[in-house]
């Protein structure tokens, strides 16, 4: 049975809005973190696939005739490859190598997905929950030099909250692969009230450009999944307080 799902056009008075400028800028710092951790914008664009010349365009003002605003689903892409660059720089101090052997003088994190297969691995829990978040799995203690550090550190309320975002933007994105469609994006934004080039922010553990989700984006997200798995169209979502609001009135 196929899902009717009607979206509505993103509002242009979204709340969290990226405007064009805004959008350079941030490919912008992109680029700057690839190329401080010795990333050159050659080799940035064989990875994205693209020429140089395009990632010039895209880093041109927005009043210039030269500038070409960047695909959202683009700078995804090179802000995915900017944080991994991070993280990767962020570990290397405490590497070390035992015998012709690397080593880790913290505790080893896997980040293993859907499947159980490892795709990551870091010496920062919040990066790997990240990687396997997306990936629909899980975090794993692989190595320690204490042998009582067999578990992964317990979240906070604001880091167990973008898991569960992320956690819910892998199960909506899966569940539109299953019925065919094409849009997960656009609900997501919509459930979040947000234009597709903020989107990327609510799932990163890259502080300087993270935008820290709330628990009714949370809860939204989590219902629409719900609704979608029962082969439901998406109901408008209340809130507990409401409800309880709703309530009050009705007595």
């Amino acid at each position: 049975m196929e899902v009717q799902i009607e979206i509505e056009e993103q509002p242009k008075g979204a709340y969290y809005r990226m405007p064009v400028g805004h959008v350079v800028v941030a490919f912008r710092d992109a680029e700057a973190l690839l190329s401080k951790h010795g990333i050159d914008r050659n080799q940035t664009a064989a990875a994205l696939g693209l020429s140089p010349t395009t990632l010039v365009a895209y880093a041109r003002g927005v009043s210039t005739v030269a500038h070409r605003t960047i695909p959202a689903a683009t700078l995804d892409r090179i802000r995915d490859l900017a944080v991994d660059a991070y993280w990767r720089a962020a570990a290397w101090p405490y590497r070390i190598e035992i015998g012709g052997v690397e080593a880790y003088l913290t505790p080893v994190y896997t980040a293993h997905d859907d499947t159980g297969l490892v795709r990551d691995r870091h010496s920062h829990p919040l990066r790997m929950r990240e990687v396997a978040d997306k990936l629909g799995g899980n975090v794993r203690v692989t190595w320690s030099v204490n042998p009582r550090v067999t578990e992964v550190p317990p979240l906070d309320a604001a880091a167990a909250l973008r898991s569960r975002w992320r956690v819910g933007v892998w199960q909506l994105r899966d569940q539109f692969q299953h019925i065919g469609r094409a849009d997960a994006d656009a609900v997501l934004c919509d459930l979040a009230d947000c234009c597709r080039y903020t989107l990327w922010t609510f799932s990163t553990e890259y502080r300087p450009w993270m935008t820290q989700v709330t628990t009714s984006m949370v809860e939204r997200l989590e219902a629409a999944v719900a609704d979608i798995e029962r082969g439901d169209d998406i109901q408008p979502w209340e809130s507990a307080v409401a409800r309880a609001m709703a309530d009050l009135e009705d007595l």
